[in-house]
């Protein structure tokens, strides 16, 4: 594999408050070429950001799918049932507010979940005039956005704890329980000492999903 330098990017993860210390790391060099220091880069379609935080991920997936639901507005135009109208933004609004979830989900602040939480209010109002949000939840069954993340983080976790798993080498050893004990957990409970660590997607699994 050769890396072509010319579309490489480095990102330095920090969470220091003043940005100039990035000023005293000298660039990675490739043929001759310094490669350009960037604050976000995308990779696999996930945005990741230097210090860690979401906010640029979740705007990028709320202006692509703000921009689908215009596809939405003009087949509601054209006559198309609501029945329809629900299958396409399920089908193809949706599934862009969800991709990779367990990578950010559980270190995502309430006003980003709010923010995402909008395109599916702004679609679903769309389709039903008049009605509440809560209602027309009930009407075509389906979830909030958070609870379906946290459905599918946990269906993920799930695939995880199978042996076979590529990712189940970063799980702990399975606890020997010999004894009938109130924590009938699985797998140890991790010491963490920061929420940002807590709220990663493999210790927030071993503490909510157990």
């Amino acid at each position: 594999m050769k890396i072509n330098s010319e579309k490489s990017k480095e990102i330095i993860i920090s969470f220091a408050q003043d940005g100039n210390f990035r000023s005293t790391i000298p660039n990675i060099k490739i043929d001759g070429r310094d490669i350009a220091q960037v604050c976000h880069a995308k990779l696999l379609g996930v945005t990741i950001s230097q210090d860690l935080t979401w906010n640029k991920h979740v705007d990028n997936i709320v202006k692509k799918a703000g921009k689908r639901l215009y596809m939405l507005y003009q087949l509601k135009r054209a006559g198309i049932t609501q029945k329809d109208l629900v299958s396409v933004y399920v089908s193809v609004v949706r599934p862009v507010l969800e991709y990779a979830c367990p990578v950010w989900h559980t270190n995502l602040p309430q006003y980003l979940s709010d923010n995402i939480e909008v395109i599916q209010k702004r679609a679903l109002k769309c389709i039903f005039p008049g009605l509440g949000y809560a209602e027309i939840l009930r009407r075509v069954n389906l979830d909030t956005l958070n609870v379906r993340r946290d459905s599918i983080c946990q269906k993920y976790f799930d695939k995880i704890k199978v042996g076979t798993h590529r990712l189940n080498y970063l799980l702990p050893d399975k606890r020997h329980i010999k004894y009938n004990v109130r924590q009938q957990n699985v797998y140890p409970l991790p010491v963490t000492r920061t929420n940002r660590f807590r709220n990663s997607f493999i210790p927030w699994a071993l503490y909510n999903c157990q």
